[in-house]
Order: C-alpha cells, then structure tokens, then sequence
C-alpha cells in the first residue's frame, strides 16, 4: 500500500534563507526506537526500595522514561499509522472475503433452485463442485492480498524526513533530549547528596565538591569528573547557554567533534558529534550514547551506596 503525500512547499515560503540551520537528520526510522531499559531500571528500584536512594532514583527514571517517550515519537508515528493501515487493510479483507463467501453460496443455491427441472442430477453437482471451486480462488485471492499488500513504512518515512517542518521538529526534540538526559542526571546527584546533607543546594556547593565529600574521590571521579561526564555536561552547556556553538571549553574533546561537510551521508556513531557551520548538530545515537554513560554511573552509585 504505497505512501503518497503533498509535496512540502519550498523553503521560500517558510522562512528567510539567512535563518535557516542546516539540520541532520538522521535517515533511520529504527534509530528513533527507544533506548529507555526497563529491566534495568526495574532492577534499580528494587535496589533502592528501602534505602534513601529511593527518591532520587524514582526522580530520575520518571524524567528519563519522558525523555524516551519525545525520543520515541517519531517512531511511533511510523508505527501507528502502519498498525491503523494495517488493521484497516485486514478489517477490508475480512469483510470483503464474508461478503463474497455469502454472494458465491446464495448464487450457488438460486442456480440451483431455478435451474433443477432443467439440470440433470450430475449436472447440478458440477455446478457445485464449480462454484466451491470459485470460493477456493477467491480465498487464496484474499490470503495473497493479505500477504502481499503491506504499508510502505519507508515510503511514509522518507515523505516524513524530507519534510522541512519535521525535519525541524527532530532537530529540536533532539536538542531537548540530550540536556533532558543531564538535567536529570544533575537532579539525581544533588538528590544523593541531600541523603546526606538534607538543605544541599548546588548553588551553595557545586556538585562535584558536595558528592566528593560525602561519597569519596573515587566515586565522584568516575560519577562526576570523568572525561566522558565532562563532555557531556560541556555540550549540555552550550546546548543550553551558546546555541550549541562549539566554543574553546570543547578543544580539548576535539577528536570526538565531526564537521559535516557532506550533510546528506553524516556520520551517525553516538560517541561523535556533528559539527555543521560548528554548530553542535544532535542525533538519535548521541542520545542513546548518553543515556547508555549515565546510567552506568547511576547503576554504579546505585550499587555502592544503596
């Protein structure tokens, strides 16, 4: 059942040429699937249950399954509407193929009645045996069509990808996503320290300083100081603050940094991050990458602490 839809309007008529990002998409419908693991987290909360790392911990995977739920969204429209198509699809078939068994057997018995003083008995047992002949077609006609008529996922994809309003859509919800993923993270830690210190506010006592604290070097270093924590809080940070402009504070990461120079074949690895007109450019697999990081840590914080 192939997608068709109205072409997009040009980009002429949305906005000025001298606003527009050049944003990455990325062309995978699969790399939208969700990467929220519930039988991890499943286990955390029973970790946690009776400890006093129960209400950081809830905290977080409350605001971390949100996250997955934006993640998610456009494959999730890929998928209910193939499943609508699909069930409307079957519902046809089913109707079609009760209606035609009724049609076929009501002709079969008219023929019959009005043609028995003129059919000999062989006669009208051919005419059976053909007729039942016709309903066999007809349902192999029907499990054919059923087989063989899918709904063009791709098809609804590539229109969905190629459509500048989505297009802008992703790169915002990716965007969101990624400082979604840290903002909670901050949240967790400084809830870990409030088990400790019950009036803990950051603005008082950074985060790093307060964990190291109560929790020792070594967790902190791993939770918190970490290069690969480092890099996502600096990203997080121009995100939120420098409009994801890579900035001096990120050179020092520059190997993990990708200028697109050919925005049609990006490079889509969750450890890299596209560069387009050195503006930090979000993708599904940065995302996933990130909340694969944290989570480590959480579990880590989670098993020592608990």
């Amino acid at each position: 059942m192939p997608y068709h839809a109205p072409a997009d309007p040009p980009w002429s008529l949305l906005v000025s040429r001298d606003i527009i990002d050049t944003p990455i998409i990325d062309p995978n419908v699969e790399s939208y699937e969700k990467f929220f693991d519930h039988s991890c987290c499943k286990r955390l909360f029973e970790a946690v249950e009776t400890s006093p790392l129960a209400n950081a911990v809830n905290a977080l995977i409350v605001a971390w399954r949100s996250t997955n739920g934006a993640h998610i969204l456009p494959w999730l429209m890929v998928e209910s509407l193939k499943n609508f198509a699909q069930g409307e699809m079957d519902g046809n078939l089913r109707f079609r193929e009760g209606y035609l068994d009724r049609v076929i057997t009501g002709l079969a018995d008219k023929l019959e009645s009005r043609m028995q003083y003129s059919l000999k008995l062989d006669q009208r047992r051919a005419l059976k045996r053909a007729v039942a002949g016709i309903e066999v077609e007809v349902q192999r006609a029907t499990e054919r069509a059923r087989s063989e008529i899918r709904f063009e996922s791709s098809g609804y994809w590539n229109y969905l990808v190629g459509n500048s309003e989505f297009q802008f859509c992703i790169l915002g919800i990716q965007r969101i996503n990624y400082g979604s993923l840290f903002f909670a993270y901050d949240d967790f830690l400084a809830n870990v320290n409030r088990t400790r210190e019950q009036a803990y506010s950051s603005k008082n006592d950074p985060i790093k300083a307060a964990f190291s604290k109560h929790f020792g070097a070594t967790l902190a270093d791993h939770c918190w100081n970490h290069d690969e924590v480092d890099l996502a809080r600096l990203v997080r940070n121009t995100l939120a603050h420098n409009g994801g402009r890579f900035g001096k504070d990120l050179e020092k990461y520059g190997s993990r940094f990708v200028d697109a120079t050919d925005t049609t074949a990006p490079l889509l690895r969750g450890d890299r991050f596209i560069l387009v007109n050195s503006k930090i450019q979000i993708v599904p697999d940065n995302t996933a990458y990130l909340y694969a990081l944290l989570m480590e840590r959480v579990t880590r914080i989670v098993d020592s602490l608990a």
